[in-house]
């Protein structure tokens, strides 16, 4: 059996690699639990969320169709009357940013990887936790973006740096439109 992928899935398997090839993954200090509050329904979901995942299970996706839809990270950020997921605030302190998730959502890019980043990845999280599905791919970009995030501040990615995040970016803005293989389309406007 010959198995293609897209170029965009072997981007994305290439890049996760390197991270977890470079020690960028699951760090202690962020648990699993916090960054990916939705609960673990399917049996796909539970692979990423196992004790002692090795770097192959984090890679692999679950053939479990795609479950809810999601939305862009302006959908979240641009709209106050949208009530965010349970267990997640627009005033919460975002890591160790000096901002809440809304003041980063509101902070413009400017070319810093870490503004980037941090737009998709508060989107990603909260589709995720709104119920969206995720492949495990993807959970495992979101988990290791948490574990940066949390010895990261902004204005460290300017000018062309930190491109292993931007990277991440990309790939999260592909979930958040609706168009990573294997993941929920975008949601149909309310």
């Amino acid at each position: 059996m010959i198995v293609r992928f897209r170029s965009s899935q072997l981007a994305v398997r290439l890049i996760l690699a390197a991270g977890l090839v470079l020690g960028i993954g699951i760090s202690p200090a962020v648990s699993a639990q916090e960054i990916m509050r939705a609960p673990a329904a399917v049996a796909c979901d539970n692979l990423l969320l196992a004790e002692g995942a090795t770097p192959e299970a984090l890679l692999a996706d679950c053939t479990c169709p795609p479950k809810g839809c999601v939305r862009t990270q302006g959908y979240w950020g641009n709209k106050p009357g949208v009530v965010w997921p349970r267990g997640y605030s627009r005033n919460a302190s975002f890591f160790r940013s000096g901002l809440t998730w809304q003041q980063v959502l509101d902070s413009p890019v400017r070319g810093d990887a870490y503004f980037i980043l941090a737009h998709q990845y508060i989107a990603a999280v909260l589709n995720i936790g709104a119920g969206a599905s995720a492949p495990n791919s993807l959970r495992s970009i979101v988990l290791a973006s948490g574990a940066w995030f949390a010895s990261a501040v902004p204005g460290t990615c300017v000018k062309g740096a930190c491109q292993l995040q931007r990277s991440w970016g990309s790939v999260l803005d592909e979930y958040n439109n609706g168009d990573y293989p294997g993941a929920p389309k975008h949601c149909d406007e309310d």
